[in-house]
């Protein structure tokens, strides 16, 4: 499955099921990857079993937890802020997708939105499509006019 098709499947079963999972060390500490330029980003799974294959090697011992789309939202802010991106993970394949804070947030639309909260945070990136989000004919609109290469 390529980046593209992983992030639609992804989006999809997110959206249909309101949450998405991650790995927890204790409350509020989340695992973590780096990329080879030191870039972080926070694994997401978009159903509880692909995140418990997971919960072994580096994170043996980290608990699944869930996670409703509003709060995830809402949570890109301060990822962002603190120049952290999501890893969208296909499961146990190990394929992992970088996402920034800012574009996973506007996969999301619907979700509760605090316009000044973003304003602060999104500064010079705050404009009608951050606010917006990406419609529901994501996939026609936006998805399928990325240059694929950028997120290999």
């Amino acid at each position: 499955m390529n980046n593209i098709e992983l992030l639609k499947v992804f989006i999809a079963e997110v959206k249909e099921n309101d949450n998405l999972w991650l790995l927890e060390a204790k409350p509020g500490l989340f695992a973590m990857v780096e990329d080879g330029d030191e870039n972080s980003y926070i694994p997401v799974w978009a159903n509880e079993n692909d995140a418990l294959d997971n919960a072994s090697d580096d994170w043996e011992g980290y608990n699944v937890t869930n996670m409703n789309i509003a709060e995830f939202v809402g949570w890109m802010n301060e990822l962002h802020a603190d120049n952290i991106g999501i890893a969208i993970s296909s499961g146990n394949e190990g394929q992992m997708f970088p996402i920034p804070a800012k574009m996973m947030k506007q996969f999301f639309v619907g979700a509760d939105v605090d316009v000044e909260e973003d304003k602060r945070l999104v500064g010079e990136f705050y404009d009608d499509e951050w606010a917006e989000g990406i419609p529901d004919n994501w996939e026609e609109d936006y998805l399928d006019n990325l240059d694929e290469e950028e997120f290999e």
